[in-house]
């Protein structure tokens, strides 16, 4: 968490940067959400979690400052269908 005294000096300023992070922080909490229980029902395959790390790993480093992951990917996609309506 930034102190007081940093976020003083940056709220307000919204760049590039911190918009892709505000959408990747979205699509993951959106991805954790409606993953987390069919996980432990076991309904996904490991590619999926492999797939899903992988995303997270372009939010990591995103977080860090860093242009891209190992696996070159800069996006997080979200591909998602319910199952429950």
């Amino acid at each position: 968490m930034p102190s007081s005294s940093s976020s003083s000096r940056v709220r307000g300023v919204m760049n590039a940067r911190h918009a892709r992070i505000a959408r990747l922080v979205r699509a993951a909490v959106l991805v954790l959400d409606n993953a987390a229980d069919d996980i432990a029902r076991g309904t996904w395959a490991d590619s999926e979690l492999k797939s899903m790390a992988d995303a997270l790993d372009v939010l990591t480093a995103a977080l860090r400052g860093e242009g891209r992951t190992a696996t070159g990917h800069d996006v997080l996609v979200v591909d998602a269908e319910r199952i429950d309506r």
